[in-house]
């Protein structure tokens, strides 16, 4: 869900200036993931086992998940700290972009709706 940014109340030089800062702060991190990283604890198939009884479930285990398409998902256990880690950052600098964008392009309408250009 992308976050709403008050700017009504803002001037247009400070919506523009905004604008240009949020523009010199873009960065692409080579690691970028488009995904979601996912913490998942689970019940074995053994029915004598404590996850069954109430007891701890085993994890956690680790996974990156991808929406490609409709009714596509393609889904991986990470299995080390040394996937882990780098699919946590990707997954936390694909974000970052994301949310710079969306302020981006939540000035770029209000200008729109004030009438003014965007470049």
């Amino acid at each position: 869900m992308a976050r709403i940014y008050s700017l009504r109340r803002k001037s247009t030089l400070s919506l523009r200036q905004r604008k240009d800062f949020l523009l010199s702060q873009l960065k692409f991190d080579p690691d970028l993931l488009r995904a979601s990283f996912v913490e998942r604890f689970s019940v074995c198939g053994k029915k004598n086992c404590h996850c069954h009884h109430g007891g701890d479930k085993h994890g956690p285990f680790y996974y990156l998940t991808q929406c490609l398409a409709v009714g596509k998902v393609a889904k991986f256990l990470l299995k080390t700290q040394a996937q882990q880690q780098p699919a946590q950052s990707g997954v936390a600098h694909y974000r970052r972009l994301q949310e710079q964008l969306e302020e981006r392009s939540q000035i770029n309408a209000e200008l729109l709706r004030r009438e003014d250009p965007l470049d």
